[in-house]
């Protein structure tokens, strides 16, 4: 989370339904600082018996001309897992920066993010997350979307790459993204995974 450097206003925030998998919430603490938590425990009670996730983070904002904007943030938290291939508790810690050019109409931004992950029993291992996504409004109510970032460092798993582009549809109080996601373990697959994706958000002010 905070892929984008665009400011919430003071009041302002969203909960919602992202990316099937996992619930999150936002809210604007003043005009430049805004508290994010998200958990994957409803959707894992759908499959496994061990289920426990939360990453809480804060991002504070800054405009650095009317158009271009730069956020910096730490977030962190837990996922634990009997789900197969999830390889139980695991804990992440991050700092992020995030650069945004536009409005939010259109706009593009770049996120470094730098995770340190570690799990019971085991050393921990750093890895450095780029990311670079985009939206564009083409009409009164939708819009494209899409992100890509790719992992060059090998964390809890082979080095990784992902993909999402989609439609967003917009109301006064919502939005939702319908799309496909694209993934792959750059040391061990040679073809990408590609799987539908939807974000359901409500926002309140």
């Amino acid at each position: 989370m905070g892929s984008t450097a665009l400011p919430l206003h003071a009041g302002e925030g969203f909960i919602g339904q992202q990316a099937f998998f996992f619930t999150v919430a936002e809210v604007g603490l003043s005009e430049r600082v805004s508290v994010h938590l998200a958990t994957a425990a409803p959707f894992q009670l759908v499959y496994t018996d061990t289920s426990f996730s939360l990453m809480g983070g804060i991002k504070v904002s800054t405009p650095l001309t009317e158009k271009l904007h730069l956020a910096f943030g730490a977030q962190g938290g837990s996922y634990d897992s009997d789900f197969p291939g999830s390889g139980g508790l695991h804990n992440a810690v991050a700092a992020y920066g995030t650069l945004t050019y536009g409005t939010a109409d259109a706009n593009l931004s770049l996120t470094v993010q730098p995770i340190y992950i570690w799990e019971r029993g085991r050393n921990g291992n750093v890895m450095v997350l780029p990311m670079v996504g985009g939206f564009l409004r083409v009409g009164e109510h939708w819009g494209f979307a899409g992100e890509i970032a790719i992992s060059p460092v090998e964390a809890i798993a082979d080095a990784f790459a992902f993909a999402t582009a989609g439609a967003r549809f917009m109301g006064p109080r919502w939005s939702v993204d319908l799309g496909i996601l694209a993934g792959t373990q750059l040391q061990q697959q040679d073809t990408p995974a590609f799987v539908p994706g939807a974000t359901f958000l409500y926002h309140w002010r």
